[in-house]
């Protein structure tokens, strides 16, 4: 397992894109000030990424909770791996509090299963997805 980005979900996702962008100087790899997710480049492997908070709370059908409680999501860990199917059977047998089953989110381009750890923050198993060339 690699930590490929540290994700922070934001509640002003434009405020936050500026400030991370302009105010720190940080570089945009992707994203912009209207697309809700951008990343950037913080000098190593591992990304900083921006999400707007009611995204993910979407993605792992909380958004109906009230966003001021703790459960509601404010950073997430991400972990890319070779085979997310495998890893979280590993993770899963491990004892690890499994939140979503494997799945594609194809709009995010990636392949992903989504975990909490004891303390209740979220970690991500992703893989990018690989267009079929069949």
């Amino acid at each position: 397992m690699r930590c490929s980005y540290i994700r922070l979900l934001v509640n002003d996702y434009e405020a936050c894109f500026h400030f991370y962008s302009e105010t720190l100087g940080l570089p945009v790899l992707r994203g912009d000030t209207a697309s809700r997710y951008a990343e950037f480049d913080v000098g190593s492997g591992t990304r900083l990424a921006l999400n707007q908070r009611e995204v993910m709370a979407e993605a792992l059908e909380t958004d109906m909770a009230d966003p001021e409680l703790p459960h509601q999501d404010r950073i997430a860990v991400v972990f890319e791996v070779d085979d997310v199917d495998e890893t979280a059977a590993k993770l899963t047998a491990n004892g690890a509090r499994q939140v979503l089953d494997p799945r594609d989110w194809t709009a995010w381009g990636i392949r992903a299963a989504h975990f909490r750890d004891p303390d209740g923050y979220l970690v991500e198993i992703s893989r990018p997805l690989v267009p079929d060339l069949g």
